[in-house]
């Protein structure tokens, strides 16, 4: 049965932890049989045959112990996944997330979403704030956003989700500037003297656009400090 439609290995794995409904209420777990068990290590090799499209599909499916189950039976390896890559995440059942944490750089093996690459890149590329400094947090979004959250989880940084949190009750909705009030021609000064005077308001040693200009005033041309 297995040769005939080789994506059936990966659908016995699913059906053991079947969450197509909910990801909260999962129905009663049931065990594939040894007999048939067997039947899928001996044709393990054979989970890389079905298109791209559909393994992903199915991948997308499957809870963390389904991953789990995956490398148990030997299929987790053949599709480049590992239940090792990243021991420190704390796991999110986000089918997205997951597919990260289990296959790392080489979920871009699938036809995946641009969407999908881009969270990935975010997630593997993203460094644990220093602290917990409304400064740190803030470098740290920047280079995370929209996924900041889901990082922290990655980097089994969970600790920090209340500076986090935080950070984004409290962001202003406007900033103090715009690049046109700066009194510098147009290109990327502006958009570096912007950045560093966000950064500097986050910081809370910036609060008024006479600050705020004053800092570019005093910052224009100058090479950023990583103070």
């Amino acid at each position: 049965m297995f040769t005939d439609d080789p994506l059936r290995l990966l659908r016995a794995v699913r059906f053991e932890h079947d969450i197509e409904d909910t990801w909260e209420q999962r129905p009663e777990v049931f065990n594939i049989e040894p007999s048939t068990e067997k039947l899928i290590r001996t044709h393990a090799s054979l989970i890389v045959k079905p298109a791209g499209e559909r393994i992903l599909a199915e991948l997308r499916r499957l809870a963390e112990e389904g991953f789990e189950r995956l490398d148990e039976l030997d299929l987790l390896a053949p599709l480049g996944g590992s239940v090792g890559l990243f021991p420190k995440a704390h796991r999110l059942e986000i089918p997205d997330f997951l597919l990260v944490v289990f296959f790392g750089e080489n979920i871009e093996r699938f036809p995946i979403s641009k969407e999908l690459r881009r969270f990935a890149r975010t997630l593997l590329a993203a460094e644990r704030p220093k602290d917990a400094s409304p400064r740190a947090i803030h470098r740290f979004r920047r280079a995370t956003e929209p996924w900041s959250g889901e990082a922290l989880w990655f980097l089994g940084a969970t600790d920090l989700l209340e500076a986090l949190d935080e950070a984004k009750k409290n962001e202003p909705r406007k900033p103090l500037v715009r690049g046109s009030e700066l009194g510098i021609p147009p290109g990327p000064e502006v958009g570096r003297l912007l950045e560093q005077i966000a950064e500097e308001r986050a910081a809370g040693t910036i609060t008024t656009k006479e600050e705020a200009l004053e800092y570019a005033r005093r910052n224009a041309g100058s090479v950023r400090s990583d103070g």
